[in-house]
């Protein structure tokens, strides 16, 4: 909200030999700090994006005044006051989308030499089974539990243990569609009365040698931009040459509305449509007329029933790639008649991949609250048609928000949120 921008040269490895050396990265922070004494040790097996989550997680939580058992344990047993809730863990779900979590090369290096063939490709038989007893194979390298770090669904498995939640858990994995989709979910589960609360989201970090090759490769990065980082990654703009990679985690405690008003939680908005679709398009593709964004936009306002005129402020996928963008534009252009403000933190933080939508619900949820809105940085040569917020203002009239979101292989996600009024 700010106008800062948080990307900066990576400095979590050494990057110069590749073509894009810069990244949206969290700040140092300590996984230990955020979890219970008992549950210590088993941060030595969580990989960057689980740790993520967890953060994330402790701090919705918190922030919700969820007494959880995570919470309980910190707290010697007892809500930190009298305003937290204590709820019922069989009541509590957990959906969290997650993506390819990036092996550590350093654990792995040792494995993949032992089996190696003398010109260097790789045996199965050797990385498998040795077939001489004297000598280890591959896999003998790697710790026993070295699987349990990289499961896609290991996000929402510790943040489930930790908080004890019950209810119904999933991981999505849909790359940058992953929360929305999530979301989703854990609201037809409320509905379906199978939970009164949820913890939803997503996180990943692509902050590292293997996810900065993949996006090399997919030849989707902005390879211009290592000079001047914060001026790199431009949504929506007519400069634009490629995106940025980053990290992070957005968690959300959804409720339902009367269980939420009787423990009088903080309501930051509500959640009024939802839609998702898929283009089947190859991967890192886009319809050029946007047809699928303009569908599910138009299927999470009707969800809402609603129409495109109630619509305040769009958050679009921003991918930040050229043809990408410009598909999110002719999608948006025909679903709306007049196009309302647009804006997305995509420029200030860069793409997060499953935790980028969840990012984007959090800023929605907290521009409802706080009735302004926040800027879309490096964009002061929109594409046509695209009326970007340029600078934060306040003292608006917000009163419905829509997130969209567009993996790379083509599923798509809309969450209509709305403002939430007590008379309501």
């Amino acid at each position: 909200m700010s106008g800062r921008c948080g990307v900066d040269v990576i400095r979590a490895f050494d990057a110069s030999a590749f073509p894009c050396g810069i990244a949206g990265s969290v700040p140092p922070f300590k996984t230990t700090d955020f979890v219970p004494k008992s549950y210590r040790k088993s941060t030595k097996i969580m990989a960057r994006d689980i740790e993520l989550a967890v953060v994330a997680a402790d701090n919705a939580v918190r922030d919700a005044r969820l007494a959880t058992r995570g919470i309980l344990e910190i707290n010697n047993g007892k809500p930190p006051d009298e305003s937290w809730y204590t709820p019922d863990p069989a009541r509590v779900g957990c959906n969290i989308g997650a993506g390819l979590i990036c092996a550590d090369l350093n654990e792995l290096t040792e494995a993949m030499a032992r089996a190696a063939n003398p010109d260097g490709t790789l045996d199965l038989g050797r990385w498998g089974k040795s077939e001489n007893p004297d000598e280890s194979s591959g896999m003998d390298a790697l710790a026993p539990l070295w699987l349990l770090k990289y499961l896609p669904n290991m996000l929402s498995c510790h943040v489930s243990i930790i908080h004890d939640t019950r209810g119904p858990s999933n991981t999505i994995t849909c790359q940058q569609a992953s929360a929305g989709l999530a979301l989703s979910e854990a609201c037809r589960t409320i509905e379906r009365g199978q939970a009164d609360v949820a913890l939803v989201g997503g996180g990943e970090s692509l902050v590292h040698p293997m996810g900065l090759m993949r996006w090399t490769l997919l030849n989707l990065l902005n390879r211009s931009g290592n000079t001047d980082p914060a001026k790199a990654c431009r949504p929506y703009d007519k400069r634009c040459t490629g995106t940025v990679v980053s990290e992070g985690a957005g968690v959300l405690v959804i409720e339902e509305l009367e269980h939420a008003r009787r423990r009088g939680a903080h309501i930051y908005a509500e959640i009024r449509g939802l839609a998702s679709c898929a283009s089947g398009l190859p991967l890192g593709s886009a319809d050029p007329a946007g047809e699928p964004l303009k569908h599910v936009a138009l299927r999470a306002i009707s969800d809402a029933k609603l129409q495109p005129e109630a619509v305040n402020l769009i958050m679009p996928p921003a991918s930040v790639v050229p043809q990408l963008d410009q598909s999110d534009a002719n999608g948006i252009r025909a679903a709306f008649g007049h196009v309302p403000a647009i804006t997305t933190p995509r420029g200030a933080i860069g793409d997060a991949g499953a935790a980028s939508q969840a990012l984007d619900l959090v800023f929605a949820a907290q521009m409802l609250n706080r009735q302004m809105l926040g800027p879309t940085l490096n964009s002061d040569q929109p594409l046509d048609g695209l009326p970007l917020v340029q600078k934060a203002a306040e003292a608006i009239d917000l009163k419905n928000v829509l997130v969209l979101a567009r993996s790379l292989a083509g599923q798509h996600s809309a969450i209509l949120l709305g403002r939430y009024q007590e008379a309501e």
